[in-house]
């Protein structure tokens, strides 16, 4: 549970995009605050008596001090905080070199709000456990951990924390990366859960500020159902010294993986798939779908 308020530094020379991402993130109980100027924000970044925030959201094209320099900055003075980068530029290239540079998660404009809003939360969320990683791991040479869950059973973002604990004290993340392989592997996660064995479709997503979301009623319903409700999802992570490898299993009806090969041009990055497997292809070293499609094998190797 976030036990403050998050504090999100956010920045975009667009005053309609500033005003609608302020207000949907406000809604929520977050503390922003919003500059149309990168070169103001980056002020109060250093200013000792500015808040301790918890994510930076800022735009790639802007004039004077682009969203690349943002993140750029941030990470050589807090490279703990995680930062996201919007664009209207749907663009391979723009994903490889946001995550390459320690961006935690890049969105496309027009802003899927909803989905930008369960993001900052879970990554404010992963800022804060990450940081509390136990140093005394850094012994460990090898584990295995072994995960059956029913669907209404699966706590996600906890279940993230027990798959991700091990990232940076045995080497395979830093802190400049791994908010962003944190939200690959909840994505992957989610994937399991909703699209595969509840048969969920991202575009039944409402508007934020709807009296009633039809994704998430369908959503609750199927969880209701002992149909969809006892279907399991398996979750395996070996790691040891050289190699981390998490495989994550549903009872879903699965999908021709084939489809994802190769990665999604420039004029998909928000494709048929939706958001989190482009996302996963971008940061795992390898993934790997089973014939069926509904068992996903990711590995980082040691950097």
């Amino acid at each position: 549970m976030i036990r403050r308020a998050p504090q999100i530094l956010l920045i975009d020379d667009d005053p309609a995009v500033l005003d609608m991402v302020q207000a949907a993130l406000a809604h929520f109980g977050m503390e922003v605050h919003s500059y149309p100027d990168a070169a103001q924000a980056l002020e109060l970044l250093q200013n000792p008596s500015a808040p301790e925030f918890d994510l930076v959201i800022s735009d790639i094209n802007m004039e004077g001090i682009d969203g690349f320099e943002v993140i750029d900055k941030v990470k050589t003075t807090q490279p703990h905080l995680p930062v996201v980068l919007m664009t209207g530029q749907a663009s391979v290239d723009y994903a490889i070199r946001a995550m390459r540079m320690g961006a935690s998660n890049l969105f496309m404009k027009p802003i899927a709000l909803r989905d930008m809003v369960q993001s900052v939360f879970h990554l404010v969320d992963l800022h804060r456990d990450i940081r509390m990683a136990d140093s005394g791991l850094h012994g460990l040479v090898n584990e295995r951990r072994h995960f059956l869950f029913r669907s209404d059973e699966v706590e996600v973002s906890s279940l993230v924390r027990h798959l991700t604990d091990r990232l940076v004290p045995m080497g395979f993340a830093s802190a400049n990366n791994a908010d962003v392989i944190a939200m690959a592997v909840h994505e992957a996660l989610v994937n399991a859960l909703d699209h595969g064995n509840l048969e969920m479709e991202s575009r039944m997503k409402g508007d934020l500020f709807m009296d009633e979301d039809p994704y998430l009623k369908l959503r609750a319903d199927r969880m209701a159902d002992p149909v969809y409700a006892s279907r399991l999802i398996e979750v395996r992570l070996a790691l040891d010294t050289e190699r981390y490898e998490l495989e994550i299993s549903d009872e879903g009806k699965g999908f021709d993986a084939s489809r994802l090969s190769p990665l999604p041009g420039d004029s998909d990055m928000a494709p048929h798939f939706g958001r989190g497997l482009p996302l996963i292809l971008l940061v795992m070293d390898e993934v790997h779908f089973n014939e069926k499609g509904n068992q996903i094998r990711m590995v980082l190797r040691k950097k």
